[in-house]
């Protein structure tokens, strides 16, 4: 994992909470946050983050940037398992840990905190991405239809 580059990425989180319209996030737009989606993911969660300055973390302008990028780009509607937990194709077992549990500590109701809205059904898709990228892991035929992941959603 290369670290963050922090004159680009805490910018980029700020513009982008600013006018999300202006970025083709379909292409992974702006680059810095989809290169760096865990540091994202962690100042979302307000733990530090590794290569940038420890007050980040504490940055309440930053978390709200940040949790907006997830709520809206990681839990849009029809995310497929990859995008929802933060993931590439080649992830390795402890990034899938490590992201699912920072994404079910942002989402689930038990740890709502701040009261702040998740997405309906947040938990539960983040749940079902990580049961079906497991089971990849596990070495089972990998599916990753965001359609079902609507759908278990639902029922």
């Amino acid at each position: 994992m290369n670290l963050p580059d922090g004159r680009r990425l805490l910018p980029a989180l700020l513009a982008f909470e600013r006018a999300p319209g202006r970025y083709p996030v379909a292409r992974r737009e702006p680059h810095p946050l989809f290169a760096h989606i865990d540091s994202v993911m962690r100042l979302a969660a307000g733990r530090p983050v590794q290569g940038l300055p420890a007050a980040a973390a504490h940055n309440p302008e930053l978390r709200r940037a940040a949790r907006f990028f997830v709520r809206t780009v990681m839990l849009r509607p029809g995310s497929d398992p990859y995008t929802l937990l933060g993931l590439t194709p080649d992830f390795e077992p402890a990034q899938l840990r490590e992201h699912y549990r920072l994404m079910i500590r942002l989402t689930h109701p038990d740890f709502e905190a701040t009261g702040e809205r998740w997405p309906a059904g947040a938990a539960t898709r983040i749940n079902l991405a990580n049961d079906l990228l497991s089971g990849r892991q596990r070495g089972h035929k990998a599916h990753s239809c965001s359609g079902c992941l609507s759908a278990a959603a639902v029922r």
